[in-house]
C-alpha cells in the first residue's frame, strides 16, 4: 500500500455512525500520544469523533499544546466499532487496552517500528520504518489536506507534529534525523510551529525537583566492561522528591554524548521492584533486547519493563547486551 492511499483506505473503514477510538502503546510518549492529539483533531475536521484511550497517565507535559485533545482513561467496559492504534504494532505493547482490539470490528494500525512479537490483528495496517516518528507519517498522509485548513488548525497540527519530531529525534540529533526530517520541520514552521517555544516547553521545562531527580540518576553512573554505561533512579528518590518521572524527559538525554560507549541503559524504579528500562546504542540492536522482555522501540533506542532487585535487573540486561554483542 502506498501512503498516498492510506487516507482514503482509512476513511473507507471509518463510516459515519461507527464508534471510533484512538490509542497508543503503554507508557505513551511525545510521539504516540501527541500524534493521537493531531489525528483526533483531523478526524474531527472530517466530522468524526474519536476519544483517545489512555492508561490514565498524567499528560501535564503536553499542556503547552492546549486543551483541544479529549483523552479518557481505559475501563474494561469500553468497546468501539473501530480502533486506531498509533506508534505500536504489538498486542504486548497495549497492556490492558489490548482488549479493545479483541472487541473492535475494525482495527487500523499506523506505525513506524519494525514488526514486533504478537502483532496486532488489523483490518488495515501501515508500517513504514523510514519515518522518524509516527507523527511524521501522519503528516505525510494528511499533507495535501493540511494546506487547506484554517490558520488556527494548521498551527495546532504543526505544533503537534513538530513535537513528535522533537521526541523521536531527540531534538534532531538521533541517527534517524535525515534531510526529510529537516524538510518536514521547515514545512511545519511555515505552518506556524514555533521551534524555540516547543523546544523549551517540551524538552526544557523541568521543575527544581525534577532536575534534582535527574541529578540523582546521574550520581549513580556505573561503567561495565569499559563501555557499557548504567545509571538508575530508585523509588525512594521518586518519593523523596515527589515527582512523576513520566512528566519530564528521562536522564538518558544527559549522557548520550559520552565517548566510546557500546550501550547506555537507564533503570527507573517506578514502584518497588518494578523497573522501566531504557536502552540506547549506536551499533547494537537494542530493540531485539527489549523484545526479549515484551518491550519495543527502534534499533538504537528501545525500552522494556523488568521486575526484581536492582542488581537482578542489571545482571539480566548486562547478560542480554553481552549476548547481543557476541551475535554480531
Amino acid at each position: 500500500m502506498k501512503i498516498s492511499d492510506l487516507y482514503s483506505d482509512m476513511m473507507a473503514i471509518l463510516e459515519p455512525g461507527l464508534s471510533i477510538a484512538i490509542t497508543t502503546h503503554v507508557e505513551s510518549d511525545g510521539d504516540g500520544m501527541v500524534a493521537a492529539f493531531a489525528l483526533q483533531h483531523l478526524l474531527e475536521l472530517d466530522g468524526l469523533k474519536a476519544p483517545i484511550i489512555s492508561d490514565g497517565e498524567e499528560l501535564i507535559q503536553y499542556s503547552f499544546l492546549g486543551s483541544k485533545a479529549r483523552v479518557v482513561t481505559y475501563t474494561d467496559q469500553m468497546s468501539f466499532d473501530a480502533l486506531i492504534v498509533l506508534d505500536c504494532n504489538s498486542m504486548d505493547r497495549l497492556g490492558n487496552r489490548a482488549e479493545l482490539v479483541n472487541k473492535a470490528n475494525h482495527v487500523i494500525v499506523i506505525d513506524h517500528h519494525v514488526l514486533e512479537h504478537n502483532p496486532i490483528p488489523a483490518s488495515l495496517q501501515y508500517i513504514d520504518t523510514s519515518f522518524s516518528s509516527v507523527g511524521a507519517l501522519l503528516y505525510t498522509m494528511y499533507e495535501s489536506r493540511i494546506d487547506s485548513l484554517s490558520s488556527a488548525d494548521r498551527v495546532y497540527i504543526a505544533e503537534c507534529i513538530y513535537t513528535t519530531l522533537l521526541n523521536d529525534t531527540n531534538n534532531f540529533v538521533n541517527a534517524n534525523t535525515d534531510a526529510e526530517v529537516f524538510d518536514m520541520a521547515a514545512k511545519l514552521v511555515r505552518h506556524g510551529a514555533n521551534p524555540h517555544r516547543l523546544y523549551f516547553k517540551f524538552l526544557q521545562n523541568n521543575s527544581i525537583n525534577e532536575m534534582a531527580y535527574i541529578g540523582d540518576a546521574l550520581s549513580h553512573i556505573e561503567v561495565h566492561e569499559g563501555n557499557i554505561l548504567f545509571l538508575h533512579s530508585d523509588y525512594a528518590a521518586k518519593q523523596r522528591l515527589q515527582v512523576n518521572p513520566e512528566d519530564f524527559k528521562q536522564a538518558t538525554r544527559y549522557v548520550q554524548g559520552v565517548r566510546g560507549l557500546t550501550a547506555l541503559v537507564y533503570f527507573r524504579e517506578d514502584e518497588p521492584g518494578q523497573w522501566k528500562v531504557s536502552l540506547r546504542a549506536l551499533h547494537l540492536d537494542v530493540q531485539k533486547i527489549a523484545a526479549l522482555h515484551k518491550g519495543g522501540g527502534h534499533r538504537q533506542a528501545a525500552g522494556c519493563k523488568l521486575q526484581g532487585s536492582l542488581e537482578e535487573v542489571k545482571a539480566t540486561i548486562l547478560q542480554d547486551i553481552q549476548r547481543a554483542r557476541e551475535a554480531q
